[in-house]
């Protein structure tokens, strides 16, 4: 697909399936997540269904040289890329024929796909394809390999809430090296915002050892996180897990059990490894409405049995 082109940057999609079933590959037992640690690290899971994340829609691959053949390789890279980012997952290849026909459905009503994209095109991409977010696919050489830029758009609202930039590993050259730079950059889009905080104090929960931290959903927090609590030094001394979370505050738990005393109030810690929305666990308000919403419909359905038991025994 050429970057100068105002032809539809959508023209290669209906090629997809057919690139896949020769690139990609199952990540149920074997996921590479560098964000969530030490770059090259893998982890081993059990044996089971393929994680589940956010389905992408990839709606654009662009190379900035005109270089139609390097498009189509990267086209059949980044769902692998995709497959290998925490929290979200590449459309199913089987999805897109509908998605092509639904595209060129729109396309005869007259709907413009032309690139770049605007924050309405993206809304329209949703409209007609339903999905959720899409992303767009930039590649250009860089001295022997190559670097991309991966953007994510929200479809619901057309805003782009994901961006990472790649480049291709030393002494790569070729796919190799296209592969390479691709897989950075989308895997880029799972890595989160290291956060500062304090600890306000180290209440009672049942035994738990935990503390309350100035953590919360307007800093960015989400439950789930991964916490450390540092020492003087600035290197954690103990770590734990964001699980009850407000708009200003969280509650966070403190392992191992020997670090709790050393534990302070107004304590520097830090968030790490913010899981994405859709791995968070549920905030305060979401569980307090989940609660309500369930009472309410016992509630209901009590009222409907108790007033057909009374008419049925008048």
């Amino acid at each position: 697909m050429l970057h100068q082109s105002h032809k539809s940057a959508l023209r290669l999609l209906p090629l997809l399936p057919v690139l896949l079933a020769f690139g990609s590959r199952a990540h149920a037992q074997t996921v590479v997540s560098p964000p969530a640690a030490d770059a090259g690290t893998i982890a081993v899971v059990p044996a089971g269904p393929t994680r589940g994340g956010t389905p992408v829609l990839v709606a654009a691959v662009v190379d900035t040289t005109g270089n139609a053949d390097t498009a189509k390789k990267a086209l059949q890279l980044a769902p692998q890329a995709l497959a290998q980012t925490p929290g979200y997952s590449p459309l199913s290849a089987s999805e897109y024929p509908a998605v092509s026909a639904a595209l060129a459905k729109a396309a005869a009503k007259g709907v413009d796909w032309s690139f770049p994209f605007t924050s309405t095109d993206y809304i329209k991409l949703g409209k007609a394809t339903k999905a959720t977010r899409a992303m767009t696919l930039t590649v250009s050489p860089a001295g022997d390999g190559f670097g991309a830029v991966a953007e994510l758009y929200d479809t619901k609202i057309g805003v782009l809430t994901g961006y990472g930039r790649g480049t291709s590993g030393t002494g790569l050259t070729g796919d190799a090296a296209l592969s390479s730079a691709i897989t950075s950059a989308v895997v880029a889009l799972g890595q989160t915002a290291t956060i500062p905080g304090i600890v306000l104090s180290k209440p009672s929960v049942g035994g738990t050892y935990v503390a309350r931290l100035s953590l919360g959903t307007l800093s960015g927090a989400r439950a789930g996180a991964r916490i450390e609590y540092l020492g003087d030094t600035g290197q954690p001394i103990a770590f734990g897990t964001l699980f009850d979370i407000a708009a200003g505050e969280g509650l966070a738990s403190i392992a191992p059990e020997i670090a709790y005393p050393d534990i302070f109030v107004n304590q520097r810690v830090r968030l790490v490894n913010n899981p994405l929305e859709k791995r968070a666990l549920p905030t305060s308000r979401q569980r307090d409405e989940k609660e309500f919403n369930q009472f309410e419909r016992n509630f209901a359905i009590s009222v409907a049995v108790g007033t057909a038991v009374y008419y049925i025994a008048k």
